[in-house]
């Protein structure tokens, strides 16, 4: 969760936010971390999860987020957020899933 929020806060250096509130890119990266780390770990069912919020994120960059969403709650939606977000929950998992293989391996003698 805390490399996901530094992601985030980085990330949104390259836009024109200026102020961001919110969870939401948090969110979007510990649902595709835990996702994918479904994945790994063998559920097959799991490829859906990862491939709805990857649509998700995909559709909000080509198309923007919904009115609707910016409505409730009365803000503009910060879609770069949740790019960030699904970018760093994914690389996370990715890294240590590696590194535990990495130190689990036994050494060659």
């Amino acid at each position: 969760m805390v490399i996901c929020s530094l992601s985030i806060g980085i990330g949104l250096f390259w836009t024109d936010i200026i102020r961001y509130v919110g969870l939401s890119g948090v969110l979007h990266g510990l649902f595709a971390g835990y996702a994918l780390q479904e994945i790994l770990a063998g559920r097959r069912s799991s490829w859906l999860l990862l491939a709805g919020v990857a649509g998700k994120v995909g559709w909000e960059q080509c198309f923007g987020a919904p009115a609707t969403t910016a409505a409730l709650i009365q803000a503009p939606v910060a879609i770069q957020a949740h790019l960030a977000g699904f970018i760093s929950g994914v690389v996370t998992v990715i890294i240590i899933n590696r590194w535990i293989r990495f130190k689990t391996q036994p050494a060659d003698q």
